[in-house]
């Protein structure tokens, strides 16, 4: 059975060139949607893998603007699945909500991913007032330990699309699936009947099993730059494809395998 994974990919990672390659190989290997990291210098969500991928990315000049590009490059190649940007509020604010929206439309962007931009806040009402006008669709990023009537301020019957953090915390880190998961997961779907995509920690075939099991889509980010780091883009895609069609993964290089809940 194949299994419904997005995968997550700092723009300008390892190169602009080889960002776009990963993006349609990831397309090829039957991914339903890539989420695209614009990078910052201080992204406090995320572990040493994807901070790593950052520090290069913005090494190689990476910007809002050459992002865009990038999408719309990639378009232009074949790349027609959903693409939504990852942004720290930082950056977007800097930028400007009304031209990020709008740029973002051009390149068919989905939706954003803001996960330090608290919902009850007046930037976050502008950053929708614009991507409401220009039907981009701001996916909430919800941890566990939220308290229920938090959860329901965020109107989840009005949203398609849920991001859901296995854990406080960063990126990086092994899953372990906790009873505060399990009840937000729950809590959610009273309310809504939107997609729930699950990630951090999800590193291997067992934990993409473990995270559908309770929710919609498995999140794949820090363990797809690790393979590029050591089997190159063709590597990564490799990984992604075997993890789409739920098989064991054997290194091109024959260094490592990940096999399951031990390996590290």
């Amino acid at each position: 059975m194949k299994h419904k994974l997005m995968t997550h990919v700092v723009a300008g990672y390892p190169t602009t060139d080889l960002c776009i390659e990963l993006l349609l190989g990831m397309q090829e290997a039957g991914v339903c949607a890539i989420e695209v990291q614009i990078p910052f210098s201080d992204p406090s969500a995320d572990g040493a893998l994807i901070m790593h991928a950052n520090d290069v990315a913005i090494q190689n000049r990476m910007t809002i603007n050459q992002c865009f590009k990038m999408i719309q490059n990639a378009r232009k190649k074949g790349l027609n699945i959903p693409i939504y940007i990852m942004c720290y509020a930082n950056k977007l604010y800097n930028y400007g909500f009304e031209v990020f929206c709008k740029n973002s439309v051009k390149c068919g962007v989905f939706g954003f991913i803001v996960p330090d931009l608290p919902h009850d806040t007046n930037e976050y009402s502008e950053l929708r007032q614009f991507a409401n006008t220009n039907g981009i669709e701001i996916v909430p990023v919800l941890s566990p330990g939220i308290q229920s009537d938090r959860v329901k301020m965020y109107q989840l019957h009005k949203t398609k699309l849920v991001y859901i953090t296995s854990m406080k915390g960063i990126t990086g880190n092994k899953l372990i699936i906790r009873s505060d998961l399990i009840h937000l997961i729950r809590t959610i779907r009273k309310q809504s009947d939107c997609e729930i995509a699950l990630g951090f920690g999800i590193r291997t075939i067992v934990h993409v099993d473990m995270a559908l099991e309770i929710a919609d889509i498995a999140v794949v980010g820090s363990e797809v730059i690790r393979h590029i780091d050591r089997n190159n883009v063709s590597g990564a895609i490799k990984f992604v494809s075997q993890l789409v069609a739920g098989q064991k993964y054997s290194s091109i290089s024959g260094n490592s395998t990940i096999l399951g809940d031990n390996d590290e």
